[in-house]
C-alpha cells in the first residue's frame, strides 16, 4: 500500500507509478506464495498452461488496480458493439479455462457448461439492461445487483466445479475467475465509478481502517466471548503474525471488498441513499456466513465497519485493511 499525501481523483487513468509499484510487488508475493504452497505440474504443458493461467487470472486481478491498465483495455474494445464488448473480457476468461483445464488433464465436459453459464450469462444482464434503458431518467441499478449476486452466489453456494491451479491439488481459482470477470464488467467494459479499487491509499485511508478496526474490536470481542463463538486460543507462529494479514488482504479482503462495498454496497447507495445502502449490504454480508447466527450477527456488524471504511475513503483497498486486521487476528489469537 502506498501512502500519499493527497486524494487522487479515480477519473485519473494515467499510468502511476506508486499503483505499479504496488501491483508488481503484489504479483511477485502472489506467485511466492503459489509456488511454495503447491506442487510442479508434471509435465512441461501443463506447467506452461498453469502459467498462462496464473498471469491472466491472479494477475489480472492485480494488473487491474492500476489506472493505466483499465485505460489501455478500455481503449481496445471501446470500438466494439456494446454487447461484443460486455462479452470480450468473459470471452477470452472462458477459452482461457478451457485452455488450461485441457492441458491439466480436468474434466472439461461438466466443468465447460458450468463456467460458460457463470462467465456468460452476467454480460448478457447487462447488455439487456442497456438496450431497455430510457436515456431520458435515471435507471434503478436492478440488473446491476442482480449481476453482483450471479457472480457472488455460485461461488458461495459452491455451484462450479472446483479449479485448482495447477492441478490436481493446488489452489482453488473459482472466485478469482468470478472476480475478474466482475471487474472486466465494471471497471472496464461498463464502468461503474465510486468502486476505489486503487493501492493509492493516504494515511488517512491506513487510519481509518485500523480506527474501524479497534472500535469492531470493542463491540465484537463481548459478543463473541458471551456466545461462545470466540475464544482465547493464541497461535502467534511468524506465518500467522507475518504472512497471514497479507494473505487474507490480497485473497479475501480485497474481493470481498469489491463485491459487497464497491459493487453491492455502492449501487444501493445510488439508489436508497448512504445509511440504507450501508445497512442492507451490511445485512447481505452477515447473511453471507450463515447458518451459525453467532457468526451472521459479527459479520454484520463487521460490515458495519466495512462499509463505513468505504463510505469515509471512498477505497475498497482501504476497507479491505480492516477486513484483514479483523480475520487476522481471529487466525491468530481467538481460535478462527
Amino acid at each position: 500500500m502506498t501512502l500519499e499525501p493527497g486524494r487522487p481523483r479515480e477519473t485519473n487513468e494515467r499510468w502511476n507509478a506508486a499503483e505499479i509499484g504496488v501491483a508488481s510487488v503484489a504479483f511477485v508475493i502472489a506467485s511466492a506464495a503459489l509456488m511454495t504452497l503447491t506442487h510442479r505440474p508434471s509435465s512441461t504443458l501443463a506447467l506452461v498452461a498453469a502459467g498462462a493461467f496464473f498471469v491472466l487470472v491472479p494477475g489480472g486481478y492485480i494488473a487491474l488496480s492500476v489506472g493505466g491498465v483499465r485505460h489501455a483495455l478500455r481503449a481496445v474494445v471501446v470500438g466494439l458493439h456494446p454487447t461484443a464488448r460486455l462479452l470480450a473480457g468473459p470471452v477470452v476468461l472462458l477459452i482461457a479455462f478451457a485452455a488450461y483445464a485441457w492441458a491439466a488433464g480436468l474434466t472439461l465436459g461438466t466443468r465447460l457448461g458450468a463456467y460458460g453459464a457463470y462467465l456468460l450469462i452476467p454480460p448478457l444482464l447487462l447488455s439487456s439492461a442497456d438496450a431497455a434503458s430510457d436515456r431520458t431518467r435515471p435507471r434503478a441499478p436492478v440488473r446491476e445487483l442482480v449481476v453482483a449476486l450471479a457472480l457472488w452466489l455460485p461461488i458461495e453456494w459452491r455451484l462450479l466445479p472446483a479449479l485448482p491451479l495447477p492441478a490436481p491439488d493446488g489452489v482453488d481459482m473459482r472466485k478469482l475467475v468470478g472476480l475478474v470477470d466482475a471487474m472486466y464488467l465494471f471497471l472496464v467494459a461498463r464502468p461503474l465509478s465510486g468502486v476505489g479499487y486503487t493501492y493509492r491509499l493516504t494515511s488517512r485511508d491506513v487510519s481509518t481502517a485500523v480506527l474501524a478496526f479497534l472500535a469492531y474490536a470493542v463491540v465484537a470481542l463481548p459478543i463473541g466471548f458471551a456466545t461462545g463463538f470466540i475464544a482465547w486460543r493464541p497461535e502467534l507462529d511468524a506465518s500467522r503474525v507475518l504472512a497471514a494479514p497479507l494473505v487474507i488482504y490480497l485473497v479475501t479482503g480485497v474481493p470481498e471488498e469489491f463485491l459487497f462495498r464497491g459493487l453491492l454496497q455502492n449501487l444501493l447507495t445510488r439508489r436508497l441513499g448512504s445509511r440504507a445502502g450501508l445497512v442492507i449490504a451490511s445485512v447481505v454480508f452477515g447473511l453471507a456466513h450463515l447458518p451459525d447466527p453467532r457468526y451472521v450477527l459479527l459479520a454484520a456488524i463487521a460490515g458495519l465497519a466495512y462499509g463505513w471504511v468505504y463510505q469515509r475513503t471512498e477505497r475498497i483497498t482501504a476497507s479491505a485493511i480492516t477486513h484483514a486486521l479483523v480475520d487476522g487476528v481471529w487466525g491468530a489469537v481467538l481460535g478462527g
